[in-house]
């Protein structure tokens, strides 16, 4: 599981958009669309270096920086450690939420409907809270607290 900040998440869509760059073009995207410092874009890449998450490529007079690891797991590894932080019966109404607001193609909704189907027949009628209950409070379930 890799642990990208928001922060280095933003200089970390450069270079998965140039598929690579040096640092010179990340601090230019990277003030063009956010107010900080060289020293501070410097310092994310040295940690998403430290991470292991971007490589240097030395090769060149100029070093380049190359992503070691694809937008695609990063985001599944994002949306992982979320759902892992939130309560099981809460689960549902964010996905619900998430397929009303997000930009989705026919095929998204397409493969979102099969799976849907599929998994409807195992589905519990109601998801049940796992969260530590106190005095007296069931959880966050529908006796319980929501989050």
């Amino acid at each position: 599981m890799v642990n990208i900040t928001d922060t280095e998440r933003a200089v970390m869509r450069i270079i998965w958009t140039k598929r690579k760059a040096t640092s010179r073009e990340i601090i230019e995207n990277a003030q063009a669309s956010h107010d900080w410092s060289a020293s501070t874009i410097k310092t994310l890449i040295r940690r998403l270096t430290d991470k292991g998450v971007l490589a240097v490529d030395q090769s060149q007079k100029v070093f380049t920086y190359v992503p070691r690891i694809s937008e695609e797991v990063a985001a599944d590894d994002g949306a992982d450690r979320l759902f892992d932080s939130v309560c099981d019966a809460y689960k549902g109404p964010l996905l619900t939420e998430l397929v009303k607001t997000q930009p989705l193609s026919q095929q998204d909704i397409a493969n979102i409907r099969a799976i849907l189907d599929e998994r409807q027949a195992d589905a519990p009628e109601q998801v049940v809270c796992h969260c530590l209950a106190t005095d007296g409070d069931e959880g966050c379930g529908p006796n319980g607290h929501h989050h």
